[in-house]
């Protein structure tokens, strides 16, 4: 699909929530949508150990929305009051203190590798002992980046679960060899796309990436997104994604 091409729909393939920024987009410009979620989450127990961990650490780290929750149908809000935490992006730390609790860093970033960035110049009290509180599929990137700033260590507090059958919608639309765009919020929801319909892509099929790592995840691939958000963020994407349905915003 060449850039500025007029999708005649879109697939969404994220999980959809009540107020969806990016639906509820699209559907105001009259634009069609077919919401087709590649990816589910659910709870990874947190043992016993892993309990004494958050009880002995200073701070406690959340890369998403999605862990604070799942970490919080765990743990009550109560016991963990003394710790610091660490959150990246607005959202994460809005939900966090949706549970009354203040994040004491808040990433200007968007991604693990922002957040390390700045981590490693704050002045931090060497040797002390810190969680992350991560999705199954996460990288090792806070692990990586961190070793010279505290002790850190990772716990996954969900796991994620990938789609396995095809959407009747979807297929009608790409076997109709119409021009259609395919948002990708994550790379896991790529990944589930095109395990389900990677047979079924043509050339006018364009993608749509929400940052570095769902389009690196792409490129693998040999699929170079039309649509890249230059913040990480449904935001950010969504002013990208208005140039590409309709170019006179340009």
């Amino acid at each position: 699909m060449e850039p500025y091409s007029q999708p005649k729909a879109v697939v969404l393939t994220h999980p959809m929530g009540n107020d969806d920024l990016l639906y509820n987009g699209l559907v105001s410009e009259g634009i069609e949508v077919v919401c087709d979620p590649m990816i589910d989450t659910e709870l990874v127990k947190l043992e016993d150990n892993c309990r004494h961990e958050v009880y002995s650490s200073r701070r406690i780290i959340f890369t998403s929305k999605r862990g604070v929750e799942y970490f919080f149908q765990q743990m009550k809000p109560a016991d963990v009051l003394d710790k610091s935490f660490i959150c990246i992006g607005k959202k994460t730390a809005q939900v966090l203190e949706s549970y009354g609790v203040k994040p004491w860093w808040v990433s200007g970033g968007r991604t693990a590798s922002d957040l390390v960035k700045e981590l490693q110049q704050a002045h931090i009290r060497p040797g002390e002992k810190w969680l992350g509180m991560l999705g199954e599929l996460a990288e090792n990137t806070l692990e990586d980046g961190l070793k010279n700033v505290c002790h850190y260590r990772r716990y996954n507090v969900y796991r994620t679960i990938i789609a396995d059958k095809q959407n009747e919608q979807t297929l009608a639309l790409l076997k109709a060899q119409k021009p259609l765009l395919v948002v990708c919020t994550s790379p896991s929801c790529f990944t589930g796309f095109m395990n389900l319909y990677g047979s079924h892509i043509h050339d006018q099929v364009g993608f749509a990436s929400i940052g570095p790592a769902t389009t690196k995840v792409m490129k693998k691939q040999n699929v170079t997104p039309v649509v890249t958000a230059r913040m990480s963020t449904y935001e950010g994407l969504w002013q990208e994604m208005k140039l590409q349905l309709k170019p006179e915003y340009r």
